[in-house]
């Protein structure tokens, strides 16, 4: 049995974690730059800076772990995706901990200048990504400029309204998780571990082949074996909804890439249209892989990776998997008209962004009320639980 403040650390951790795939989500109501469509405000680094501050760096490295991926659980799996969302907050978060310890502690750093940090970082670590899996086209570089601009505006703002975030997150009234959690072995199964690492490993190798008719060939199988699996016809068109990241590696291979100039279009090479052509084909083979991983419960292999890396972080794990059973009920409200009605991003970003928060923690509070008794129980967790562990617990922030 868990006592009365590991339960009320569930709660904490578990709508904490919530409230920032929240605003994940209230940022896809944004347009994507065309060419720029991984760049975002970043509005849950706001909730990452209080979860450093209050319980330290790796345990918000796990925060932002189990955020990305319940995220793209709900609102779209791909390898790529997931890549960047991986790369840039681990980054992100890991450099704004590191300034936290070394200048933050010491009152020569605030929420602004971590924010500013955070964004940067994840920006450039998002780049590299980008770099490494997309284009290998040294131009995509060009963007550093524009990206620390863009670092520097949002993360004033993610800095600023760090203040009200945290006075909201500290005064909510929060209903206790009643749930047991035992230690019972989880449900992961060797079988779909391995098939899942095999579909990982068969999609990295991919660079390896540069033959379009080979590559050209493993598309159109893997299409046509995740639409019968799937049954359904529009997994044939289902990559075509990141067509801004393809107009991307377009652009990039077609306008800087060396070689033999084709007679009509002078400006274009040879090399670069089979480049292109290549690379458009692996990400579309790594887009339809998503569904293939998550037809063998990749996610249960994930969660039980976690376990092990994060063993001493049983409260954040446990939020995670209680954040992964909620955010349905979450994202229903985050898609009506009441999560949002009268509030006014433009002209009052921040007071609309803190009002946002408040109503969808309310919403989630409501929620667990009128479900307390009817989840009262022992049922099981799907991790192994480890020994007690000590969070650390640490007040206060300062806003420059």
């Amino acid at each position: 049995m868990q006592s009365h403040d590991e339960r009320n650390l569930f709660s904490i951790k578990t709508i904490w974690l919530l409230l920032a795939i929240s605003l994940n989500a209230l940022e896809l109501f944004l347009p994507r730059i065309p060419f720029l469509p991984w760049l975002k405000p970043g509005l849950a680094n706001c909730i990452t800076v209080v979860w450093i501050i209050r319980f330290g760096v790796k345990d918000a490295i796990l925060f932002t772990l189990l955020r990305s991926w319940i995220s793209g659980f709900y609102f779209g799996f791909s390898l790529l995706t997931l890549s960047l969302s991986l790369s840039g907050g681990i980054v992100a978060t890991a450099a704004m901990g590191m300034a936290w310890n070394v200048l933050g502690k010491r009152g020569l750093l605030g929420t602004i200048g971590l924010s500013i940090t955070g964004a940067f970082f994840h920006n450039s670590a998002q780049l590299l990504v980008v770099y490494f899996l997309l284009t290998h086209n040294a131009s995509v570089f060009y963007q550093l400029p524009f990206m620390g601009a863009a670092s520097i505006v949002f993360g004033t703002f993610a800095g600023l309204i760090v203040p009200p975030v945290w006075n909201i997150l500290n005064r909510m009234e929060l209903p206790e998780v009643t749930r047991n959690f035992s230690t019972g072995r989880n449900s992961l199964t060797v079988k779909n571990a391995i098939i899942c690492s095999l579909v990982l490993l068969f999609c990295f190798s991919l660079f390896a082949i540069n033959n379009i008719l080979v590559i050209s060939t493993i598309a159109v199988i893997f299409t046509i074996m995740i639409t019968l699996i799937r049954r359904s016809w529009k997994m044939i068109t289902y990559p075509l909804k990141f067509w801004p990241l393809f107009l991307f590696i377009l652009s990039m291979y077609l306008f800087f890439s060396y070689g033999k100039r084709l007679p009509v279009v002078s400006f274009l090479t040879y090399e670069g249209l089979n480049m292109a052509g290549l690379q458009i084909l692996r990400v579309w083979i790594w887009i339809e892989a998503g569904f293939l991983l998550t037809q063998f419960r990749f996610h249960e292999t994930f969660f039980s990776v976690l376990g092990v890396l994060f063993r001493n972080h049983y409260a954040t794990l446990i939020a995670g998997i209680l954040a992964l059973e909620s955010f349905p009920d979450l994202l229903s409200f985050a898609k009506s008209k009441e999560s949002i009605a009268g509030l006014n991003f433009l002209r009052a970003p921040s007071e609309a962004i803190t009002e946002y928060l408040q109503r969808v923690q309310s919403s989630i509070s409501d929620k667990w009320k009128d479900g307390v008794k009817a989840n009262s129980g022992s049922e099981e967790s799907p991790l192994e639980a480890p020994p007690a562990e000590e969070e650390r617990k640490k007040g206060g922030y300062v806003s420059r």
